[in-house]
């Protein structure tokens, strides 16, 4: 089913999220229903869509990997790389906003799969920016948190009279 996306100023999308306890057809249900939402995201494409966006306080997310959405069960970020790289994101939750946001290039991931068995994954790229961004979610974090703390600047997409796109900086508190 598709669900409806919690969006700020909804302080909801503050609180953490809780563990996944039971592999059954709530957790298959819960997936179904993020897989769904997040393919009907269209404008613009959705990459990743965790369970507290859809007001679901577990940890749980999916996301686009190499044009398959898999889902994430109780991830678990076991290493970040040294290096990092900054890349302009956005998030149904923050609609309209962008902001550059900087992250570890690389992360070594422990995740559960539908059935519980833990798994460990090597991410690089967008993928590993993705799954930090949802895992954030899980946490009650937001991306536009980071571009504060990182000094960073907060975006919009206008359109000029000609119909063109451009992004136009904005105050946001």
């Amino acid at each position: 089913m598709i669900r409806s996306i919690l969006t700020l100023p909804d302080e909801k999308l503050r609180q953490g999220s809780q563990e996944v306890t039971s592999f059954d057809r709530g957790l298959n249900k819960l997936i179904e229903d993020l897989t769904q939402t997040l393919e009907v995201q269209t404008d613009p494409p959705g990459l990743g869509l965790s369970a507290p966006q859809i007001g679901i306080f577990r940890r749980v997310f999916v996301a686009k990997i190499r044009n398959r959405i898999k889902s994430f069960i109780n991830p678990k970020i076991l290493r970040v790389s040294k290096g990092e790289v900054t890349f302009l994101e956005g998030c149904f939750s923050v609609p309209d906003l962008y902001g550059h946001v900087m992250r570890p290039a690389e992360i070594d991931l422990e995740v559960q799969n539908k059935n519980g068995q833990k798994t460990r994954v090597h991410y690089k790229s967008l993928p590993a920016r993705i799954i930090q961004h949802e895992i954030d979610h899980l946490n009650g974090i937001l991306f536009i948190d980071h571009v504060h703390s990182q000094n960073g600047k907060i975006f919009k997409v206008e359109k000029t009279k000609s119909g063109k796109e451009q992004f136009v900086e904005v105050t946001y508190a």
